[in-house]
This record gives C-alpha cells, structure tokens and sequence, in this order.
C-alpha cells in the first residue's frame, strides 16, 4: 500500500448528498476526495435507478396513453403498439447522458479527486481504497462523510422468497411489459410503477394493476 494521501475531507458515496457535498469543497479549494465503487452509480440513485428513468418511463405511458384516447378528441389513430426495448433504449439514454454530465461536474475541479473504488475504515481517521482498477490507496482526513445510499426494501411477508419478486430496481430491467402486475405499498414509487404498467398496457380485460398497502396486506 502506498503511504497515507492527506485530505481535507473524504467523502464516501457519490450520490445525490455526497457528490453535492463533494462539489461544494472543491468550490472552496478544500482537497476533498469523492468515493465511489460503481461506474454505473456515479450521480447516486435519483439519476441511476429512480426519479430520472422513472419520469422518463412515464412519459412514454403517458404519451401512447394520449395516443389511444385520440378518438375522444375527433383524430383517427391505427395500429398503436409499443416498443417496449425502444422505450428502454431512450430510458438509457437519458440516463447515461446524465451520468456523464455528473461525471463530468466531478472531475472540474482541481481539488476534487474522484475515485472509482471501494472504501473501507482502517480507523477513525484512515480510509483503504480498493480501485477498480485495482490500485490499492490509503486516504486520510480528520472529516470524512458517509453517503453509501440505500437499497429496495424488501418486506418480511411469507412466501415472497418463494417467487421471482421485482424491486424498483429490477422491475426497470424487464424486457417486456408484464400482462399482469401487484404492486404491493401505495407509495411514490408503487404509484410510479403502477401508473407506467396501466397507460402501456391498457386493455383492462388483459391486465390487473393492484396497489395494495403493506400495512393492511395479509396472505
């Protein structure tokens, strides 16, 4: 391991807090290093996984929705389908754009380094930084800033392990549309998901789109 790297702050994660509060160190010339172990995460969750693919997946439904509803409006429209590889396409797209300009936004200032890597304490002031490129660093600074994000809850319910669930995130990496979709919790994102199933597929007689609170589920 090379010798210890001093900085004025570390901060590990790259995602909406962190990367903010990275950003806004280096503005003040504070040597700061941002840590981050996956290349597809860079800019966090709202970018990645959540209210950037998401809203651009409901624009879509949305749009195919307006289409199919054409007749009310006295315009004749045939032959409506979905692409649904298309939409997920420009899901990406979308998001890969982003996440470049984050990238981009991280690497603009001189005292920020940004560091794709794995993070772990060698002590309350000591930070081992495995890079993907397998370059091992030790980081030291009296501030270091934990912003690691979350993942999908999974609820305690019987018999869930059982099947092959979907998570907000995984449910994103469909390949079609499923005909038939329970989304268990009225929250945001059950809402999101709901509303982007029911406008794509919207033959009602074909698909059930079910928004079931936990706190009032039972098997």
């Amino acid at each position: 391991m090379s010798d210890p790297e001093q900085y004025d702050a570390i901060v590990i994660g790259g995602g909406k807090g962190g990367k903010t509060l990275a950003m806004y160190l280096g503005r003040r010339n504070d040597k700061t290093a941002l840590i981050e172990r996956d290349p597809m995460m860079v800019g966090g969750g709202c970018i990645n996984v959540a209210c950037i693919p998401t809203k651009t997946f409901i624009a879509s439904a949305r749009l195919v929705h307006s289409i199919r509803r054409a007749a009310e409006f006295g315009i004749k429209v045939e032959g409506v389908s979905v692409d649904w590889p298309g939409v997920r396409k420009r899901v990406q797209k979308v998001v890969s754009e982003m996440r470049a300009l984050n990238l981009k936004n991280f690497t603009s200032f001189p005292s920020l380094d940004f560091i794709l890597g794995t993070g772990r304490f060698l002590g309350p002031q000591d930070v081992e930084v495995v890079q993907n490129d397998g370059v091992v660093r030790h980081l030291t600074s009296k501030r270091i800033f934990i912003d690691t994000g979350t993942r999908p809850a999974i609820p305690d319910l019987p018999g869930l392990p059982d099947i092959p669930f979907l998570t907000s995130d995984t449910i994103q990496q469909l390949d079609a549309v499923p005909s038939r979709l329970l989304v268990l919790g009225a929250g945001y994102v059950g809402l999101e998901f709901a509303q982007i199933g029911s406008k794509i597929r919207c033959k009602h007689d074909r698909c059930i789109f079910r928004l079931t609170g936990l706190r009032r589920f039972h098997l």
